[in-house]
């Protein structure tokens, strides 16, 4: 307990420091609630991690697999507590409303319960640093949870990339979130100087940019025609969406031109052939359905950013008057798949569909050559038999959530369309999907039981169902 004490207060910690943009933002604007609210909150969180890390750190212990797991949800839960008191005290939102802001801002879903334009600048920017810092939590636990433990059989044969822990005893945390944040902050920052470049508001141009790299739906009001009313601003989102999916490890191994063969490479690989793939349908059905008022390229290009930020589990509409451009089938099960391991996507990830249409392979081929010894055969492979079991656990526990979301949202009152699209938007995390299956969400017409619902889905989601019930049973998963 005091070493799962430890890591929550440095969650408080890191949040607080974290609310210097949008002190800076409020200072700015003249907003002197929000500025005094944001002030008092960060010099609490401060001062309230640098007691408990003293007060514990001499009893701090190393955790067992169960601890890990126990100390990944309450970090989740942490960064979560952590942002809801400022919905309430700068918005005077009720506290359920707050949890799901606070919630929806953490996993980077991005849905909102009231509309961007009648938010203060110092709120967007506060729902935008919540959600990157929540994106940085992701890869941060990705690399000390997920990938020691091969959780639903995420590859970690390059975790040494990023994680620079020696020994149990020796995690050298900070050494490992220096080369997870620092690259993580750079792409945001080049994001945002690119749209500045292309005359992109600059206050505009860094909430965008953290909502790219972390892939948030949140970003600020834009005019009526799309997002940001600039097709070249547009096309830099698209791009850092894609980076923001793909995984840390796999760009590592880019730079280092030393990642051939490996499955991040395999991952990766399979993902941008997919979404080429998606690019070449969504472009076709510009010009068999072209959207109501548009036509040749712009038709094309409302498809294109529409199906990118999908299928990056972004969530962001290109136009918000017509809406998502997307078949609802097919939005369905590309957000079920998500991004890539080691990103900040949503979804099952790409790696796990990868392995599970391998497994399926070797099946058939079992079927016409019984004899035959097949690469990453299960039935040979005791490694590659564990994988496929994680694997096919977490894809079925995924679906079963989503199954008992719909009937959840079903029983609440929502059409089954509806419930639907609010289980798997939650479920990836993507914030459009949830939008429109509420159209009046940003208004306040859902109730206390769907924000409730939703928030539990999306942070079970972004936990990991297995670490979930691992914490939960102390069962090795």
């Amino acid at each position: 307990m005091p070493t799962i004490g430890i890591l929550s207060a440095g969650v408080f910690g890191v949040f607080a420091l974290s609310l210097v943009l949008p002190l800076f933002v409020a200072l700015v604007e003249g907003n002197w609630r929000a500025l005094e609210a944001i002030f008092l909150v960060g010099i609490g969180y401060g001062f309230l991690s640098a007691v408990t890390i003293l007060s514990l750190s001499r009893r701090a212990r190393t955790l067992n697999r169960a601890g890990v797991f126990t100390a990944a949800i309450v970090v989740w839960l942490s960064l979560i507590a952590a942002a809801v008191p400022l919905f309430v005290l700068i918005e005077g939102q009720p506290l359920i409303p707050a949890i799901f802001e606070a919630t929806s801002a953490a996993v980077t879903l991005g849905s909102t319960l009231r509309p961007p334009a009648d938010m203060s600048p110092s709120m967007i920017f506060y729902r935008a640093t919540v959600a990157w810092v929540g994106g940085l939590t992701t890869l941060t636990l990705a690399v000390y949870v997920l990938g020691p433990y091969r959780v639903g059989g995420i590859p970690n044969a390059n975790l040494r990339q990023v994680q620079h822990a020696r020994t149990e005893n020796d995690p050298r945390i900070l050494v490992t979130l220096q080369s997870i944040a620092v690259p993580y902050l750079t792409l945001t920052i080049a994001c945002a100087m690119l749209l500045i470049i292309v005359r992109v508001p600059a206050d505009d141009a860094i909430v965008v940019a953290m909502s790219m790299l972390s892939t948030n739906g949140f970003v600020p009001p834009g005019s009526t025609t799309s997002v940001l009313d600039n097709r070249l601003a547009e096309f830099i989102m698209m791009i850092f969406m894609l980076v923001g999916a793909t995984s840390i490890i796999w760009h590592r191994l880019l730079v280092g031109r030393s990642g051939e063969g490996s499955r991040e490479h395999d991952e990766g690989m399979l993902y941008l052939t997919a979404i080429a793939l998606l690019v070449g349908v969504a472009v076709l059905a510009s010009i068999l359905a072209p959207p109501e008022g548009l036509q040749g390229f712009e038709s094309a290009f409302n498809y294109v950013f529409d199906m990118i930020s999908i299928a990056t589990t972004t969530g962001v509409t290109h136009d918000q008057q017509l809406g998502i451009a997307i078949p609802f089938e097919a939005i369905l099960i590309i957000v079920f798949i998500g991004g890539c391991s080691y990103s900040t996507s949503g979804g099952i990830k790409a790696f796990r569909l990868l392995t599970m249409l391998k497994h399926v392979g070797n099946e058939l081929d079992r079927l016409v050559y019984p004899s035959a010894i097949l690469r990453d055969d299960v039935q040979y492979d005791t490694q590659q038999r564990i994988i496929a079991k994680s694997v096919w656990s977490t894809f079925f526990l995924g679906v079963l959530a989503v199954t008992i979301a719909l009937l959840i949202f079903a029983a609440q009152g929502h059409s089954l369309p509806s419930a639907m699209a609010l289980a798997a938007g939650a479920f990836s995390q993507v914030g459009n999907l949830v939008d429109s299956a509420v159209p009046g969400l940003s208004q306040g017409v859902a109730s206390d039981s769907t924000l409730l619902t939703m928030s539990a889905l999306a942070a079970v989601a972004r936990m990991e169902i297995l670490v979930v019930l691992a914490a939960i049973t102390g069962n090795r998963w």
